[in-house]
């Protein structure tokens, strides 16, 4: 009796040590839990230097807008950096890039040519068959997909977010005056889409019926403009302070905002979160997983970095 008194005490505790191991890793509302990460450059001196995309596969992918020249950039690519950190040429033939995604298929979405008032939406497929999906006014930017790889595209120059179905219909998703701006964009896990808007630094949500709602607003970011792309890991977004070189984390469940990366200064230099430095940080993209973000850099000579939040 005594024998199995202690196993079931023994039973007991390990349950217990279980359930707290896993509180520790993740907190009750499924949020990563940061314990002293730090911020690593993953390559340095590169030309990628706007949206990333991570595929399950854990490769990384990153556009090159370049810079400005007249109403585009004058980018011509989109790099892949292996798992094992080899760095290609994914796609060649650009247009200033911008936000991108791939499919578990590995079918890989681009915008591409945003300016002079229109911008195409670009399907590649593994077997690299270029496909012009759409061509979309004003000046498309960001590019999100769900879970049945339908297309949501968020737009710098107009109030709008289009879909595109997996067969091809075209249609305004979501339309409202505070989408005009709008870059970063990225699904939830309850399927609501968050829009990241440049200009006036506002966290926007649109619901699967379309209708918009303010999640916060990031105050200081710059004046006309400044917040890069975004990303969702767990209930957080993390969002790009491209003009005052921060990463901010804002918490869906009620808006609360913190400045999680960065000291502000104009470099890059590893580190503590708190320590480290990035210069002109714009892209971000958490893997498949919600473990590693990566950061790519608009300013000094471009650098890809990476968070591991677990």
């Amino acid at each position: 009796m005594k024998t199995l008194i202690k196993k079931n005490e023994t039973k007991i505790v390990m349950i217990f040590m279980l359930v707290m191991a896993s509180f520790i890793l993740t907190s009750c509302y499924g949020d990563p839990v940061v314990i002293d990460p730090e911020v690593e450059t993953v390559v340095s001196d590169f030309l990628g230097n706007d949206a990333v995309s991570v595929d399950r596969f854990g490769n990384v992918y990153v556009s090159e807008f370049g810079q400005f020249v007249g109403s585009s950039g004058n980018g011509t690519s989109v790099f892949k950096i292996s798992k094992n950190g080899e760095i290609t040429e994914f796609i060649s033939d650009l247009v200033g890039p911008l936000g991108n995604a791939i499919d578990s298929q590995g079918n890989f979405y681009v915008v591409n040519g945003s300016g002079d008032g229109v911008g195409d939406i670009l399907k590649i497929t593994p077997d690299g068959v270029r496909i012009v999906l759409a061509s979309i006014e004003g000046f498309p930017a960001g590019l999100a997909l769900d879970k049945d790889r339908n297309i949501y595209i968020s737009n710098f120059g107009t109030p709008t977010v289009h879909k595109i179905t997996t067969d091809g219909e075209i249609t305004v998703f979501a339309s409202d005056p505070r989408l005009a701006g709008g870059v970063g964009i990225e699904f939830d896990r309850k399927g609501n889409l968050i829009i990241g808007n440049f200009l006036t630094a506002d966290i926007l949500s649109v619901d699967p019926e379309g209708s918009v709602s303010l999640v916060t607003t990031i105050p200081d970011i710059a004046v006309g403009g400044g917040l890069g792309y975004i990303t969702v890991a767990g209930n957080s977004v993390f969002a790009t302070g491209i003009a005052i070189n921060k990463i901010f984390r804002v918490s869906l469940r009620d808006g609360k905002i913190e400045e999680f990366a960065g000291t502000g200064e104009a470099s890059t230099i590893d580190g503590s979160v708190l320590e480290a430095s990035f210069n002109g940080p714009n892209g971000i993209r958490a893997d498949v997983y919600g473990r590693i973000i990566y950061v790519s850099e608009f300013g000094g000579t471009g650098a890809v970095r990476k968070i591991s939040l677990r």
